[in-house]
């Protein structure tokens, strides 16, 4: 691993107007449009190294919405990047991954009715942390390990993220019903268009 230039903290301002362009928007403020672009190993660091407790929840918030980011967290935590983070970070990215892991079993289709199908956050860490796996009751269990361990209500924190994330005003969600009976989809336009 090569030490990387080590950087000022990134705002919160600046963390929260990333969030948006991804889609991410429960969180204040609105971006004012002049923000510098995130990377999203800028993004990931900045999150887990923030000072404000819910702009760190934010993390598991956006794995739960992009999945595809848990490879990019696990190599950032692993050591498989050239970016040098501290353990304080470290740990906090653990965390998050694994409650995002478990978070997104428990919610498996309410998650998937505003995000569409999405592939699942890879077990990882459970072992080492001596935590139940991903899969043990729908994830609830581990979620539950996980959140004792904090003296903070971290299970509500997490519950209000998905919350949060399912009812964000910018989020339209992805409902595709099927149409059981096409007959009855062919009246329903007729009488669509009868009613103009």
């Amino acid at each position: 691993m090569t030490d990387v230039t080590v950087r000022p903290p990134i705002s919160r301002d600046h963390l929260v107007a990333a969030l948006h362009a991804r889609g991410i928007c429960y969180l204040a403020p609105s971006p004012q449009g002049d923000e510098p672009a995130l990377t999203d190993d800028e993004l990931l660091i900045g999150l887990a190294s923030s000072n404000d407790a819910r702009v760190r929840f934010a993390l598991a918030g956006l794995l739960l919405a992009y999945p595809e980011l848990a490879e990019r967290v696990a190599a950032i935590v692993e050591g498989r990047t050239p970016v040098a983070i501290s353990d304080a970070v470290r740990a906090e990215m653990k965390k998050h991954y694994l409650a995002a892991m478990y978070l997104q079993r428990m919610w498996r289709t309410r998650l998937s009715l505003h995000f569409g199908p999405k592939p699942l956050i890879p077990e990882r860490f459970t072992a080492e942390l001596g935590l139940p796996p991903a899969d043990a009751m729908f994830g609830e269990l581990g979620l539950r390990a996980l959140t004792e361990r904090s003296v903070y209500n971290d299970w509500s924190s997490y519950e209000q993220v998905v919350n949060l994330l399912c009812d964000q005003p910018c989020a339209a969600p992805d409902i595709r019903f099927p149409t059981a009976d096409p007959a009855r989809s062919g009246a329903s336009e007729v009488e669509s268009a009868a009613s103009d």
